[in-house]
């Protein structure tokens, strides 16, 4: 530890453990030392407060004011020391309500009669209002804290989960919580990126529709008082990772994540940013946040998800109304419809309980495509260029006809390295149909680029020799 803490912290030599070290601090250093104490919003649960300068405060801060006037203790804040910051790595709840009650945000309440009579005419006072004296008692309340000294990341991560077992802590916090690129990937999509450190502490995400305004997302309506939205945006990638076996549901979010810890990839980065941003700029172009919220805001991803994968045009300044209205339309109408299960079996309802319960992608599939038959009535989907690309469906289809192998070169390939090129150049008049598509590995694409199609067969039997395969054997022959 450096020396300039040492007038911050004071060591309390109660522990004979080399990986743990004791220290107790005043709270006024704590609250006011903004540039050595930070919080590690990476590791902790999201902020459960709205503070308000004037306000009251929610019973849990009142009762917290109640134990500083009375000297009450208490529990220990972990830490761990690093380079020129003390990480807050549990404790955000305290610290940040010992904030809102020094800034005047939180009010001592009205029944103080009960712990004595001197506490009487402090009833309904902010922190201002009250005697010099009594405030100097609260800024030099002693605050213990916790170094784990020599511990590694993941095993602070296992630490934040033991002393969180018994509290109210949701799947996603303990998610989120996680040591992986793919956990931080996600986090940080809503809440800004970490420090070189792998630390989070400056929120400043990089999309639009995640921005804060006065406590509250300004273009979405979910609660900020938990990781709902960090959570939605798991789904939206597990979609990606899971394809035809999504579900949503904790158990596959689970799987997800732990699939990010072992392989330590992003196997999906690009394509999920790329819908990504068009989802960010559709819903901020929308005027009545309210309306974006659940399964509205959820099932969004699909719509905007299909139109880029079938090369249709996306108007930014309407396509989320024209959804919104045709979800509307769905559910005034409220038919009932049979569906096929995932496990082949029939099921009968109606909408609004198969939009209210869809999770599996039998359900998603059937409320998708009638929303987007909706949204066709007011507006038919217009392709991009004529449509110059080819769709996910028509290149996995044609993959597997080509046996998962380069149509070109005949190298192994899968469906995400593969590229949908015209056999005859777009720019040549090639159509894209199935009968002009062959799915190629990157290599083969940029070497055949706009080579009219009878040329590029002369160099065919070239690759053929070099591959060494037996894919070609009396198919370009």
């Amino acid at each position: 530890m450096k020396t300039q803490y040492k007038k911050y912290l004071q060591s309390v030599d109660v522990l004979n453990n080399p990986n743990w070290e004791m220290f107790h601090a005043r709270l006024q250093d704590i609250v006011v030392r903004n540039a050595i104490f930070k919080i590690n919003h990476q590791r902790q649960r999201k902020y459960l407060f709205r503070d308000t300068v004037g306000g009251n405060g929610h019973p849990w801060q009142r009762d917290v004011f109640v134990s500083l006037i009375i000297g009450q203790p208490f529990p220990q804040f972990e830490i761990n020391i690093d380079d020129n910051i003390i990480w807050i790595e549990d404790g955000q709840q305290r610290y940040r309500t010992f904030q809102a009650i020094t800034s005047n945000m939180v009010k001592l309440p009205t029944n103080l009669s009960e712990l004595g009579d001197e506490y009487v005419s402090y009833e309904g006072m902010c922190f201002d209002e009250l005697p010099i004296d009594v405030q100097e008692r609260i800024l030099n309340t002693p605050i213990l804290l916790l170094n784990g000294k020599s511990l590694s990341q993941e095993e602070l991560h296992k630490r934040f989960l033991l002393i969180n077992n018994g509290t109210p802590l949701s799947a996603q916090d303990k998610r989120s919580a996680q040591i992986s690129a793919g956990s931080s990937f996600i986090q940080s999509i809503v809440d800004g990126k970490p420090d070189d450190s792998g630390k989070l502490y400056n929120i400043s995400p990089s999309r639009k529709m995640f921005t804060l305004d006065n406590g509250e997302y300004r273009h979405v309506n979910v609660p900020t008082n938990g990781r709902n939205l960090e959570e939605i945006i798991a789904h939206w990638y597990s979609t990606l990772h899971n394809d035809d076996r999504f579900r949503m549901n904790q158990g596959q979010l689970d799987s997800l994540y732990d699939h990010f810890r072992r392989t330590g990839e992003i196997e999906h980065k690009d394509r999920f940013e790329k819908i990504l941003d068009e989802v960010d700029k559709c819903i901020c172009n929308y005027s009545n946040p309210k309306d974006i919220k659940g399964r509205t805001l959820t099932l969004f991803w699909f719509i905007v998800k299909h139109y880029i994968e079938n090369g249709y045009k996306i108007d930014r300044g309407s396509l989320f109304s024209t959804y919104v209205g045709a979800v509307n339309t769905l559910k005034g109408k409220n038919e009932i419809i049979t569906y096929t299960k995932l496990n082949g079996e029939p099921e009968t309802l109606d909408f609004k309980r198969l939009i209210r319960i869809c999770s599996d992608m039998a359900q998603i599939r059937e409320t998708v495509d009638r929303i987007l038959k909706q949204m066709s009535v007011k507006e038919k989907p217009i392709t991009v260029d004529s449509r110059r690309t080819f769709t996910r469906e028509e290149k996995h289809a044609k993959l597997i006809e080509q046996g998962n192998c380069c149509g070109y070169c005949g190298v192994e390939l899968k469906l995400d390295e593969g590229v949908g090129d015209h056999m005859v150049p777009h720019s040549q008049g090639g159509e894209t149909t199935m009968d002009n598509l062959v799915v190629s590995c990157k290599k083969c694409n940029e070497m055949k680029s706009n080579l009219p199609y009878k040329w590029w067969l002369k160099l065919l039997p070239e690759l053929k020799d070099s591959y060494k395969t037996s894919y070609f054997e009396g198919i370009f022959d």
